[in-house]
């Protein structure tokens, strides 16, 4: 079975799948993602990807306001899932006065 999803505009995504369930899961999960920020904006979201160290890609959906990301997720058995929106806060480093020397 073959389903073609719109993400965007400019996107358009194929899937054909022997398993007619799969072919609409898969459809379903990624015509569908978050469409509503964590600050409430709901306009000009966009996708992004990275690829890791390991050649694992990421897909994302970014909020242009605040920065944050949907991630899309996938499942171990199969199929895929949108993670709710989050933003990247880097951890602090404690500074107690005292400077880390760096060694050449």
């Amino acid at each position: 079975m073959k389903a073609i999803v719109a993400l965007t505009d400019k996107i358009r995504l194929e899937i054909d799948e022997r398993d007619e369930m799969e072919t609409l899961s898969k459809a379903i999960a990624l015509s569908n993602p978050k469409r509503k920020c964590i600050c409430g904006n709901t306009e000009g979201l966009y996708f992004t990807s990275n690829k890791d160290k390991e050649g694992n890609v990421y897909v994302n959906l970014k909020c242009p306001k605040c920065g944050a990301r949907s991630k899309l997720g996938r499942y171990k058995t199969s199929g895929f899932f949108w993670h709710d929106f989050e933003k990247y806060v880097p951890k602090e480093v404690p500074d107690n006065g005292q400077a880390t020397p760096i060694k050449r």
